[in-house]
């Protein structure tokens, strides 16, 4: 009886799992993926400074499974009251689109990727934050 018991039980469980797994996998790959990334550079407000990293960062739009790219600096938006959750200290924000969350690991894994953040951006960054996050 026992024996029974536990057989039907993995029976039952096993393909529950594996479902699960199909499902994980399947989510990787059908919703949009997004990129966000805050820069503060080590020249703070440093015009000249924010124009090379942007230059520098356009490149990485051209990159395999990039559907959008924008990147750009503080926006200063009136508001009638403060906000206390507002955050402009920073210098750029990027802010990039993929088809789905494979696509973004495949960027974030190109050798082209790596080189660029490596040699052209990394150099002018003082910190970064990175938000990523699928539709």
């Amino acid at each position: 009886m026992k024996r029974l018991t536990l057989s039907v039980l993995l029976l039952t469980l096993v393909p529950l799992v594996m479902s699960n797994s199909a499902v994980a996998e399947s989510k990787k790959t059908q919703h949009k993926a997004h990129h966000i990334v805050i820069i503060w550079l080590k020249q703070h407000g440093n015009e000249s400074m924010r124009r090379q990293y942007i230059k520098a960062s356009k490149r990485l739009a051209k990159l395999p499974g990039v559907l959008a790219y924008n990147i750009g600096t503080v926006a200063a938006v009136k508001r009638d009251s403060s906000v206390h959750a507002l955050d402009d200290s920073y210098d750029i924000a990027i802010s990039s689109t993929f088809e789905n969350q494979q696509a973004l690991e495949n960027y974030l894994n190109h050798p082209e990727h790596n080189k660029i953040i490596q040699n052209a951006l990394k150099p002018l960054v003082d910190k970064y934050k990175i938000y990523d996050f699928v539709e």
